[in-house]
């Protein structure tokens, strides 16, 4: 009997210990329990707290499930063909730029001539995506939020339901809308 204790003793300090190891280097896969993000060094160089970071890790992960895209930057996901989602750090008004300019959030300022940005929150702010090219992007939003269509001179953006039928459509560029109920919506095709 005490031999087996002992055993199962030194296996679990031997799985604690690879544990350990996995956490203290980074080696553990974002997304399982007690895991470290690959992205950590790059938010705590922005200088996010641990608290933070983690926080921030949770929502991008909420986001990846619900667009189906590819995390590509501590706050960035890809939504696939250079489409970028910007994700803000719970609690702050804008995605901080984590990647030193190399992925630009057009929606940070004034949304430049071209683009429709759509905003989780309310009076553009919370996360981005900005809308260039001509397709349908996933709104993984269900609060109040924003959007603003700088497209072309008259070009409507449409926004779809659950089966993707368009239930409303914007009244062309130059348009917004400072506290939109993103309930409904679960598409915009920005053209």
């Amino acid at each position: 009997m005490k031999s087996r204790l002992a055993r199962l003793k030194a296996m679990l300090a031997v799985a604690a210990a690879v544990l350990a190891l996995s956490l203290g280097t980074g080696a553990a896969s974002a997304g399982t329990p007690g895991s470290v993000s690959p992205y950590a060094a790059q938010a705590k160089q922005a200088g996010l707290t641990a608290t933070q970071t983690a926080a921030l890790q949770d929502e991008v992960d909420r986001y990846r499930a619900q667009t189906g895209g590819k995390q590509v930057a501590a706050n960035v996901i890809d939504l696939g063909g250079k489409n970028l989602m910007f994700v803000a750090v719970p609690g702050e008004a804008h995605p901080r730029d984590m990647t030193k300019g190399a992925l630009a959030n057009v929606c940070d300022d004034v949304v430049p001539y071209g683009y429709f940005c759509a905003y989780s929150g309310i009076n553009f702010t919370g996360s981005s995506i900005p809308m260039y090219s001509c397709a349908r992007y996933r709104i993984p939003w269900t609060a109040n939020g924003s959007w603003i269509n700088n497209q072309t001179t008259g070009t409507v953006a449409n926004f779809l339901d659950d089966s993707g039928v368009s239930r409303w459509h914007d009244g062309g560029a130059l348009s917004w809308d400072d506290d939109a109920p993103w309930y409904w919506v679960h598409w915009v095709k920005n053209c």
